[in-house]
């Protein structure tokens, strides 16, 4: 049986495991551009009054709970998008989910929700995402933090990936989508990839499971898009404000990647943690600390004191 909606109850939990005794508090807000495409996010909000300094870009096939935890953890107000054809936002009838396409939706969001100058956090398709707003509106981003993702990541897997969720089909219940998660190696934490699960999908009118996002309700013969992630390069390097890349031991950002993105990117600050490709469902604390460590010594974020993580500066 798929659970109540109740989208937050775990919350409490969520900030128990992270050590934070006074969490934001969050709500689900829905706006709508001028196209009548709706953009879902999660709000995350202090009670004090100071407005939203991060914001958050999932990746490819999750939503923005992606996000939970670290957000949680790193205590600064923020907004977390569903993007475009994920969560709760609109799908796109073109079925282009690239960061051009998507980027001007992402930007009337972001106006419509009142967020301001700050950071962007985004992993996988949001990094590239990322990159792409902040290089269309440099003046509401202050610092870049891209999570396991970088534009030489090889676009074939890209698309095959893509190509893997538009053929998935519908799930008898959370646990088998649990086990092939776990047959995919996408991780291997079940409670992780439970409350992943309970998040991504929503019954079907036959009453068996279906994901939330756009891809395996393209009609017959029709794929999606999700851009050229090497067109980020120039988004990135035009840009004048501090970049720190977290990435995965096990994850995306290779060894090799790793060595090229810091030769074209030399002012970039690089961290490491143990993790796979979703470093914030699979580390959500160790990349709180790092983003936090980041944006404290950059002026960015409010320095406050962490414990310790396995991240790895390099």
């Amino acid at each position: 049986m798929h659970e109540p909606d109740d989208e937050f109850s775990d919350l409490p939990a969520l900030a128990a495991a992270s050590g934070v005794r006074e969490p934001l508090r969050a709500s689900r807000q829905v706006v709508r551009d001028a196209d009548g495409r709706e953009t879902a996010a999660i709000r995350w909000d202090a009670g004090d009054g100071r407005e939203a300094r991060v914001t958050y870009l999932h990746g490819l096939g999750i939503d923005a709970h992606s996000f939970d935890q670290t957000a949680i953890a790193v205590g600064e107000p923020a907004v977390a998008l569903d993007l475009p054809g994920h969560g709760r936002s609109s799908w796109r009838d073109d079925a282009d989910y690239g960061a051009t396409a998507t980027a001007p939706q992402v930007l009337a969001a972001l106006d419509a929700l009142g967020v301001g100058p700050g950071v962007l956090v985004g992993h996988s398709l949001g990094a590239i995402l990322a990159a792409r707003v902040a290089a269309t509106a440099p003046g509401r981003v202050t610092g870049l933090v891209l999570v396991d993702m970088s534009p030489d990541f090889a676009q074939r897997a890209v698309d095959r990936i893509a190509r893997a969720l538009e053929d998935e089909t519908p799930f008898a219940s959370l646990d088998e989508v649990v086990d092939r998660a776990v047959e995919a190696r996408v991780g291997d934490d079940r409670a992780v990839l439970l409350r992943e699960a309970r998040h991504t999908t929503r019954l079907g009118e036959d009453g068996r499971l279906v994901r939330r996002h756009h891809f395996p309700h393209l009609p017959a013969g029709r794929t999606a898009s999700v851009g050229r992630f090497a067109d980020a390069w120039p988004d990135l390097e035009a840009l004048d404000v501090p970049i720190l890349l977290v990435r995965g031991d096990r994850g995306y950002v290779s060894p090799k990647l790793h060595a090229g993105f810091s030769e074209r990117l030399p002012r970039a600050e690089v961290v490491t943690v143990t993790a796979r490709h979703a470093v914030q469902n699979q580390a959500p604390l160790e990349l709180a600390s790092a983003i936090r460590a980041w944006g404290a010594g950059h002026g960015l974020l409010h320095e406050v004191q962490q414990p310790s993580s396995g991240a790895e500066r390099r």
